[in-house]
């Protein structure tokens, strides 16, 4: 890769302390229409959640068809400067009583498709995604599959997907990522993208609730460092990140492996919860090595040095990054906003790349 010079800094290849900068955290979906294994329900597809995804990727609703969002996705990664290679996430459907539960289930991106994505690009890793609640055997081969096929990572939604990291039905899976010492990626905080999001599940995204996996000896990356998601205007909610900041204060002390990801804190929501990890790193509380770079693209990336509290719609919405690469910009703009390198350049070392 060429190197790229941002202000003081050096990126690519051979920049940022000469390590490789991995986007932990970054979504592909799809309507289904080329049935390689995406699908999405009516619902998501006419949702604010798959508007938001095709506003990053500059798709409109008419032609957003697989082959035109999976196009767009490669492109963009092929094209950054920042990033030398990202997590693509697939997403498993909810599972009941060991077998899907399609009429709860609203985005499915399946294992192969991500593996198909990686094997085109050098520049792809495999996030995979196992429900932990599938029939024994089909768990254990699904996973053993996916591990061979390079699995940089494992990624659960809990609220989405219904699964209760306390679960007995984990353990099992945490024995399997523990041995083999992949990362689980758990989506952490306040979701609203899907219905199976509803309030009887949003505890599941509860930090607390991974204590048995880091017991157990798994690397847990808790996505989003607790922002909400609730609303995209003011007035600003926030999930409370004292859990988990105080689960990060302790990993050393308990020996566990677990991290936090950055991902969507380039919004109004995640404002409050960014800039709580600055201050943790800089008053040596937290190691600025567990935390994560990730930019939950294709999610438009917000200026967040210029918000301000009381801002109105129109002002929030000339503050989202226009054009250039979407990879880029939530790169620069988290660089801008004062982010320790570190968090930049810990993925490629915790995946060992």
């Amino acid at each position: 890769m060429e190197t790229i010079n941002r202000g003081s800094h050096c990126i690519g290849e051979t920049g940022l302390t000469q390590k490789k900068v991995v986007d932990i955290h970054a979504h592909i979906v799809g309507p289904g229409d080329s049935g390689r294994g995406c699908s999405m329900s009516r619902e998501f597809r006419f949702g604010p959640a798959f508007a938001s995804m095709l506003m990053g990727l500059r798709i409109g609703p008419l032609e957003a068809t697989d082959g035109k969002i999976r196009e767009a996705v490669l492109a963009s990664i092929e094209a950054s400067s920042s990033i030398n290679q990202a997590v693509i996430l697939a997403l498993d459907g909810v599972y009941k009583n060991g077998s899907p539960s399609g009429a709860e289930t609203h985005v499915v991106v399946s294992n192969d498709y991500v593996m198909g994505l990686a094997a085109e690009s050098r520049k792809v890793l495999f996030g995979a995604s196992v429900h932990p609640y599938r029939e024994p055997k089909n768990l254990q081969a699904e996973t053993r599959r996916c591990l061979d096929a390079g699995a940089a990572l494992f990624v659960w939604a809990p609220a989405s997907q219904q699964i209760n990291p306390e679960d007995d039905r984990c353990i099992p899976f945490y024995l399997c990522l523990a041995r083999a010492g992949i990362p689980l990626l758990c989506h952490g905080g306040t979701d609203f993208t899907t219905r199976s999001s509803a309030a009887k599940f949003s505890g599941y995204n509860e930090s607390r609730r991974l204590t048995r996996a880091l017991d157990i000896g798994v690397k847990v990356i808790v996505s989003y460092c607790h922002a909400s998601f609730g609303g995209v205007f003011p007035p600003y909610d926030y999930d409370s990140i004292d859990d988990l900041v105080e689960m990060l204060r302790a990993a050393d002390e308990n020996g566990w492996e677990l991290y936090a990801d950055i991902s969507a804190l380039c919004s109004p929501s995640g404002t409050s919860c960014i800039e709580r990890i600055k201050r943790e790193i800089a008053m040596q509380k937290v190691r600025p090595e567990r935390i994560l770079f990730g930019s939950d693209f294709p999610r438009p990336v917000i200026d967040i040095s210029s918000i301000r509290r009381g801002m109105t719609p129109d002002e929030l919405r000339q503050r989202i990054v226009q054009g250039g690469n979407m990879f880029d910009s939530a790169f620069d703009t988290l660089m801008k906003f004062g982010m320790d390198e570190a968090v930049f350049t810990s993925a490629a070392d915790l995946l060992n790349i």
